[in-house]
């Protein structure tokens, strides 16, 4: 699982849980600026290069996604998984 799927599971199990909606009724689009979540009839957005986890709405309160400790794992083993195979690569184009 990439660190793309990692978020994404992460953003639909939070709005999920807050909207008492099922997984397919959480839609979220990523952009080179921003991500965007619709659920529930509400549009949330968080700008990528934000240091927080808050999706902000202009209806809503903001809504925070929070990684549990199996998702920090996975992207923690993501993260070494994609350094390892860049070193790889670079190793082996020598």
């Amino acid at each position: 699982m990439n660190q793309t799927d990692i978020y994404r599971k992460a953003i639909q199990r939070t709005f999920v849980e807050l909207y008492s909606v099922l997984a397919e009724a959480v839609h979220v689009a990523w952009t080179s600026e921003a991500i965007t979540v619709h659920c529930a009839g509400r549009t949330f957005t968080r700008k990528t290069a934000s240091e927080d986890n808050e999706f902000v709405s202009e209806d809503e309160d903001p809504v925070t996604v929070t990684l549990t400790d199996d998702e920090c794992y996975h992207l923690e083993r993501s993260v070494l998984t994609t350094t390892s195979s860049d070193s790889e690569k670079a190793v082996d184009s020598f």
